[in-house]
């Protein structure tokens, strides 16, 4: 299993060091996240980066099963890509010490090949799956409404100088929209925090808020990793444009210090990240 993440996280670090990251896209429409044609849901957590570093515009893909299920055939030559299913496994086991019953967690990590579309002939898949276009007063008012979906939201205070979270204060500060280069701009910030406020103590509890961490230090990288990711998710769920966002070598390098420390670092960050925007979705979702 190490092995696979490794897998994982030596395609994300080899974008990176390419200066692309790869959670940065320009959606731009109602349709942004890659889904399976079989059960027509959209893929989650790191298999949403995974799949965009595909060169595929379409957003469909299946499983070599599931192209034969349906009479297709992958052309000869094409390379699948790789997707994940990670989740934490709970279980009980008598503690050795105390005798007592206890609940232990383990992280499980399996992998499938998926073909995109593209790649697979003899099944009509009718019209390409690319979703309408939206415009930006679209995307400004699905991006409203999504942030205004966040349960218990933290306090959200405009004209400051810059975008932060004081988790002190549970309160987000933001400049004000006009300052902004687009809207797009403005809730990618925004959803950036409102990632780490969806940290706090009193919502998902995550050590990177709930814990004094030193600026730089890979702690802090943790915590930005995951609220980036978590604004790539909210950006791609309501169409908004991200690749504009400029990223400081600093940052790169940080998350690479992080990756290379770590083999299960970017999983697990995307893990988090999809149930932080979840949880500012104000949804549950049932694995």
């Amino acid at each position: 299993m190490s092995r696979l993440y490794e897998t994982v996280t030596e395609k994300i670090v080899e974008s990176l060091k390419r200066g692309v990251v790869p959670w940065r896209k320009p959606w731009k429409d109602a349709h942004a996240l890659p889904i399976n044609v079989a059960s027509g849901k959209a893929y989650r957590g790191i298999n949403v980066f995974l799949l965009g570093l595909t060169p595929y515009a379409d957003h469909r893909w299946l499983t070599f099963k599931q192209v034969q299920e349906r009479g297709g055939k992958v052309r000869q030559g094409e390379k699948g890509t790789l997707v994940v299913f990670w989740k934490q496994l709970e279980f009980e086991e008598i503690d050795s010490i105390t005798g007592e019953v206890c609940k232990r967690r383990t992280p499980m990590l399996r992998y499938f090949t998926v073909f995109n579309v593209e790649q697979i002939d003899g099944i009509d898949f009718a019209s390409p799956y690319m979703g309408e276009p939206l415009d930006e007063s679209q995307r400004k008012d699905r991006a409203e409404l999504l942030a205004q979906s966040m349960p218990s939201p933290p306090a959200i205070h405009g004209k400051a100088r810059s975008a932060y979270y004081v988790p002190r204060e549970d309160a987000v500060y933001m400049p004000a929209f006009e300052r902004f280069a687009s809207a797009d701009h403005y809730y990618g910030t925004l959803f950036h925090e409102l990632a780490h406020a969806s940290g706090h103590e009193s919502r998902l509890n995550r050590k990177g808020v709930t814990e004094v961490v030193r600026f730089g230090s890979n702690d802090y990288s943790r915590e930005e990793l995951v609220a980036e990711l978590t604004s790539a998710f909210c950006c791609a769920t309501v169409g908004l444009d991200n690749s504009l966002t400029e990223d400081s070598a600093s940052y790169i390098s940080g998350w690479l210090d992080v990756l290379g420390d770590d083999p299960k670092a970017v999983v697990v960050a995307a893990a988090q990240a999809q149930k932080a925007a979840d949880y500012i979705r104000g949804v549950t979702y049932d694995s």
